[in-house]
C-alpha cells in the first residue's frame, strides 16, 4: 500500500473539490431522483452505473456496491471504478467510496434547501488515479475535467430529470457537444 497523503502529483493527496448547482425543486423531489441508482443512467449520460448485485434494490443504502464506467468525448477507452455506498442520510447526503479500479477515494452527493430550491453538490475528497492513463488525465487537467463533466452532464441532467424534462438523444448529443467544447477549452488553457 502506498501512502499518498503527502504525494504532490496531481490527483494525489488530500484535497476537496465541490461542484454544485441550484435545482429549482424541493429537496425531497431531488432526493427521489438522486437516491435511486436506476435513474442515474437516464440523467448522467457520460457514465454507466452497473450494480454489483443486479437483483438488489436500486435505492441507495449503506453497503451497496456498484461500478461506474465511462469515457469523455473523443476518448477511445472506457475507464471504470468500483463504488461502495458508505452512508446515507435521507434528503441530505450519500457518502461514497471509490474502492478500486481506475480511481480511488471518497466522494459524496449533498443536498441543501435554499431559497430557490435545492443546492445539489458533488464533492470529490482526495480521489486519485491508480492507473497510468487516468494519472495522465489528472496530470493534464487536475480536477477541472471532472468539474466540466459535472456541470455539463451530471448536475444539469439531475435538474432536467427532477423537472421532468426530456433526457433523450437530443439531450445526450447536447451533453457530448458541451463536454467536447469544455475539453477543448481545457486543452487551450493547459497548452
Amino acid at each position: 500500500m502506498t501512502d499518498t497523503a503527502n504525494d504532490e502529483r496531481p490527483g494525489f493527496g488530500d484535497y476537496e473539490v465541490t461542484d454544485e448547482a441550484v435545482i429549482p425543486a424541493p429537496v425531497d423531489e431531488v432526493w427521489a431522483v438522486l437516491s435511486d441508482l436506476a435513474t442515474w443512467l437516464d440523467w448522467w449520460t457520460l457514465i454507466r452505473v452497473i450494480p454489483r448485485d443486479p437483483d438488489a434494490p436500486t435505492v441507495v443504502h449503506p453497503g451497496q456496491r456498484f461500478r461506474i464506467e465511462g469515457s469523455r468525448p473523443g476518448a477511445t477507452e472506457t475507464r471504470g471504478w468500483n463504488v461502495a455506498v458508505r452512508e446515507v442520510v435521507a434528503n441530505e447526503r450519500i457518502e461514497l467510496e471509490y474502492t478500486d479500479g481506475d480511481l480511488v477515494g471518497r466522494t459524496a452527493w449533498e443536498l441543501e434547501a435554499v431559497p430557490d430550491g435545492t443546492l445539489a453538490k458533488y464533492i470529490y475528497r482526495g480521489v486519485h488515479a491508480t492507473v497510468e492513463q487516468s494519472a495522465a488525465t489528472f496530470a493534464k487537467y487536475g480536477t477541472r475535467l471532472h468539474s466540466t463533466a459535472m456541470a455539463c452532464d451530471a448536475l444539469a441532467g439531475l435538474a432536467r430529470a427532477v423537472a421532468g424534462e426530456p433526457l433523450d438523444d437530443e439531450w445526450r448529443a447536447d451533453v457530448q457537444r458541451r463536454m467536447a467544447a469544455g475539453v477543448s477549452a481545457l486543452d487551450f488553457m493547459s497548452g
